[in-house]
């Protein structure tokens, strides 16, 4: 056998037991609501680096604003009876990330709390990626 081949078959078998080891737990949606979480995933991704910007210029006006536009889009764009799809760890997750959007987007809370409030936003990021798999 070549090396080309040798190290294609290795990149196969790596592949297949990458995903056999995949211990996270399956949240399985239909089509609508796996684009609905995978999106939001994502927007709050971007608003959280958005809110990072805005921290870094100073402008805590658009940085409510930003939050704002996140948590509004949320709401409008949530599929009906996504709820009863969701199981109670998932929600929980998802619903322990609100006190951390309400504080960065709060112009009161200090500077030194909004930055502890991303970082601990994108602990729970990592935290999700490691323990669910949206299907």
């Amino acid at each position: 056998m070549t090396r080309k081949m040798i190290a294609a078959l290795c990149l196969v078998l790596l592949s297949g037991l990458a995903q056999a080891a995949d211990t996270r737990m399956a949240i399985d949606l239909n089509e609508e609501q796996k684009g609905f979480v995978l999106g939001h995933m994502r927007d709050m991704l971007e608003a959280l680096t958005d809110a990072q910007q805005l921290l870094l210029a100073g402008d805590r006006d658009e940085l409510q604003s930003r939050i704002t536009r996140l948590q509004s889009h949320e709401q409008a764009s949530r599929p009906k009876g996504m709820g009863q799809q969701i199981p109670p760890a998932f929600r929980a997750m998802a619903q322990s990330m609100r006190p951390h959007w309400q504080a960065i987007k709060n112009p009161a809370t200090p500077e030194s709390e909004v930055r502890q409030h991303m970082v601990d936003l994108m602990r729970v990021c990592n935290a999700c990626h490691r323990t669910f798999a949206v299907q």
